[in-house]
């Protein structure tokens, strides 16, 4: 993906933030915004102009990167597998079907 440097990369996502996804997941709703490169990123619905995590689902489903708007350029990129580990350990969230 343009604009991205395959590299090593930490995240800091606020508690607020998280919880917000939690909430999003729990209830599945999350909006979804794409970019020119066709990227679809989703967030937690109605957190557009609040902090908020963007996590977009790579083609071919074997990726997942996560990031924060106030840095588009730096994303972290975890497996699918890591995805849903971390997914499944946020507080309401159900596992995918």
């Amino acid at each position: 993906m343009e604009g991205f440097e395959r590299k090593p990369a930490e995240l800091s996502i606020p508690r607020a933030v998280l919880d917000a996804l939690a909430a999003a997941l729990s209830v599945r709703t999350m909006a979804v915004r794409t970019w020119d490169d066709g990227i679809e990123w989703m967030y937690p619905l109605g957190t557009w102009d609040e902090p908020h995590v963007e996590v977009a689902l790579m083609p071919g489903g074997e990726e997942v990167w996560l990031r924060m708007p106030t840095d588009r350029s730096s994303a972290a990129v975890w497996t699918i597998e890591q995805w849903l580990a971390f997914a499944g350990q946020l507080p309401g969230v159900t596992p995918p079907d």
